[in-house]
């Protein structure tokens, strides 16, 4: 590998240096990660009605528990350097100490993963007995974890390319991911691969991913084992490590307790209303990628914290428009996508995981006081609160509510988590949110929801729900933002 942060040998541009509004230059970042999430939100959507067509709703649970597995193992074998490498890499100021630095967490991350990969072969029939309850799902179970070795050695020169803001870069990578998965899938799924298609597709896809990121990495990074900066990526990263399973206990454990409780099929349906509620994390995965780097550069910066906590402000409003637009029409569009019956009864779960997810935004932008100030074990301690709240309710619930009590145990932990996070980091980095005007947008926002339910499941619904929606988001432009914020936002339309 050779030495240098770009092909060039040249540092980036530090973002003070760039001109222009903070919010547009955030934006312009956003929307360029961004375009790959929203044209595979899109890809997936038009999926389902492929998906619907040739697996059952039992099949549909079965990747419902997958995923899950999928996650928590994608976690493990990261042992938090994901995030560990780009925070330390701020605080490397030699460039040559910087490529150095990618190169040892590129081969220590590589090692480690492969460790993990090999025993979770071992392992597979096991794994698969407990969470499939048959030994004979293990080559699923074994697609699951190749997948997430082929992706292990995609993370740092990913990182790379968030840092140096190469965004339009980023985003051709995460395209060409999707569009190879995409065709993979639609060949497999319809020739009658059914799961094993599904899984085989994502596989694949991470492979060539990895394989085109080889040069990104080899032209940013140097072969090198240097121990005391990985060791503070380490101390940094591993807290995250129980933080980042038990956020995917909020997200996804109710799919394990609903699976003892509820038929398989159920789990599917629950699994459906997932997959339209993402919509609300398009612009979470769009923001969250040029939110860290614009942090972690003017906490350093005089006025640092005034401007993070300004455009936190702005970001908690315009997400609470997005969350609200989508829980009005997101039942209406599943039961018009989705035109085998049997999944309509995700049409209510929907708007729930929605908010549940609007919470997670919301821990994103006020908690970040806690990365700014490497206090790392503080995320463990937040989310093992939340989840034990969630896994609580569900437990408690779930027998005699089912999949409606599942969604709104997802939303009371990720509620809880945002506010643990925003008490502790106002306390570790104070950061002036503008609570006043976010609390004013989130009640009006549930007065529009509440009134929107008065037309649900009615085919002359949709229209008055698409102009509640309208009528909310012209409310918060004219009501919540001043004419600052407006000003701001204009120039952001035209970035």
């Amino acid at each position: 590998m050779s030495q240098g942060s770009d092909p060039s040998g040249s540092e980036p541009e530090p973002l003070a240096a760039k001109t222009g509004s903070k919010l547009r230059r955030l934006a312009g970042l956003s929307v360029a990660y961004g375009t790959a999430d929203v044209l595979a939100q899109g890809i997936n959507l038009l999926l389902l009605p492929l998906y619907t067509s040739y697996l059952t709703p039992a099949d549909y649970g079965a990747l419902a528990l997958l995923l899950l597995l999928s996650t928590f193992l994608k976690i493990l074998f990261r042992a938090g350097l994901d995030s560990g490498f780009m925070r330390i890499h701020y605080d490397l100021e030699d460039p040559e100490a910087k490529a150095r630095f990618a190169g040892t967490v590129a081969l220590f991350s590589g090692a480690l993963s492969t460790l993990g990969f090999a025993l979770f072969w071992l392992f597979s029939p096991t794994v698969s007995r407990a969470l499939l309850g048959s030994p004979e799902q293990t080559l699923w179970v074994r697609l699951v974890a190749f997948d997430l070795l082929a992706s292990s050695f995609a993370f740092v020169p990913l990182t790379l390319l968030r840092i140096e803001e190469r965004a339009k870069l980023f985003s051709t990578y995460s395209l060409t991911r999707h569009a190879t998965n995409t065709v993979l899938k639609v060949v497999l799924v319809t020739a009658g691969f059914g799961v094993s298609g599904v899984l085989v597709s994502d596989a694949a896809a991470s492979v060539v991913l990895s394989l085109g990121l080889v040069w990104e990495l080899r032209s940013r990074a140097r072969w090198a084992f240097d121990w005391p900066p990985l060791r503070e990526a380490l101390r940094f990263g591993l807290p995250k490590v129980p933080h980042g399973l038990l956020v995917q206990a909020l997200n996804l454990a109710d799919r394990r307790i609903l699976d003892a409780y509820v038929s398989r099929a159920e789990v599917g349906v629950y699994q459906m209303g997932s997959n339209f509620a993402s919509a609300m994390k398009f612009p979470l995965s769009a923001f969250e990628p040029a939110w860290q780097p614009f942090v972690f550069d003017h906490a350093r910066r005089e006025n640092g914290a005034r401007d993070i906590g300004l455009v936190a402000s702005r970001m908690c409003v315009l997400f609470i428009g997005v969350a609200v637009t989508l829980s009005l029409i997101l039942p209406d569009l599943l039961r018009i996508v989705i035109q085998n019956v049997e999944y309509h009864g995700a049409a209510p779960v929907a708007p729930i995981l929605v908010l549940a997810s609007l919470f997670q935004g919301l821990f994103l932008l006020s908690s970040i006081g806690i990365s700014i100030s490497k206090e790392a074990r503080y995320y463990p301690m937040i989310t093992a609160a939340a989840a034990a709240l969630n896994i609580s309710l569900n437990f408690w619930l779930v027998p005699g509510y089912g999949v409606m009590a599942a969604s709104w145990a997802t939303v009371a932990g990720y509620a809880l988590m945002a506010l643990l996070g925003a008490i502790i980091s106002r306390k570790l980095y104070p950061i002036p949110m503008q609570w006043p005007r976010i609390a004013g947008a989130f009640g009006a926002g549930v007065v529009f929801f509440l009134l929107g339910t008065l037309f649900e499941a009615r085919p002359s619904g949709v229209l008055p729900r698409v102009g509640l929606a309208i009528a909310f988001d012209l409310f918060v432009w004219r009501a919540v933002f001043d004419e600052t914020d407006r000003t701001e936002l204009r120039k952001v339309v035209n970035f």
